[in-house]
């Protein structure tokens, strides 16, 4: 922090200028999207769906009915973070928000609950599902051993965590590749479904709402698979601070 200092009537020193103190603007426009789509399209659309259908007892309308009303959640969440980050261009997330709100001390209980169960939870679920794909290919008509999966994430976890406090840029760069790689896969799932509906197989569809209706629980059940699936709408309000759309 540099200060400019002007002397006083009293020869005091006082500070005219301060130059404030901020963290490199590192994340650019198209990487910051990517980071959103990136963390959304994580484990969750690979695990969730079959969830939702199964809490909503295998009732196909009701399924698409939760998985919109999960949508129009997510998209009202993400309008009011993007109103937060605009308005409070800080780092931090919820914590900065809660503590400008609430004060110090929800802020510290909100954060030390994430970093000692919220968070490495998540890390540990999106790690073993990254290792249940990245190590099945070696193991042709078998399960993959536990030990070998788990093995695996744990190296993804520290091997990311090792870049990220390299080099920012370095993951940002890693989650760009993997998010189009991603949409390039998912976007050829769509495609074929597309077409596969285009083609006239829509037997599963004639009949949607016939069949069992789900309980609250069991709807409460679902909506929390599809919530899951739509999770990380917030997560570039985490690091507001180093985004810069002029750069990209």
């Amino acid at each position: 922090m540099a200060l400019q200092a002007n002397s006083t009537e009293n020869g005091e020193i006082t500070s005219a200028t301060e130059e404030k103190v901020a963290l490199k603007k590192t994340i650019g426009y198209f990487s910051g999207v990517n980071f959103i789509i990136g963390v959304i399209l994580g484990s969750g659309i690979f695990v969730s769906p079959g969830g939702v259908l199964l809490y909503s007892r295998l009732n196909v309308g009701v399924a698409l009915m939760i998985w919109a009303a999960c949508g129009v959640l997510s998209m009202l969440g993400a309008l009011c973070y993007a109103e937060l980050g605009t308005t409070f261009p800080s780092c931090g997330g919820e914590y900065y928000y809660i503590k400008k709100g609430l004060g110090s001390i929800p802020a510290f209980i909100f954060l030390w609950t994430g970093v000692l169960f919220t968070g490495p939870a998540v890390t540990t679920v999106n790690a073993l599902m990254f290792a249940e794909y990245a190590v099945q290919p070696f193991f042709p008509g078998c399960p993959a051993p536990e030990l070998i999966k788990k093995a695996a994430a744990i190296a993804i976890i520290v091997i990311v965590g090792i870049i990220n406090c390299l080099n920012t840029k370095w993951i940002v760069t890693i989650q760009n590749v993997f998010t189009v790689f991603k949409m390039t896969v998912l976007a050829a799932i769509v495609i074929s479904g597309i077409v596969h509906l285009a083609l006239g197989n829509t037997q599963n569809l004639n009949k949607a709402f016939d069949g069992d209706i789900p309980g609250v629980q069991q709807i409460g059940e679902a909506f929390y698979q599809g919530m899951f699936a739509y999770g990380g709408w917030n997560v570039l309000n985490y690091v507001i601070e180093f985004l810069d759309i002029s750069t990209e």
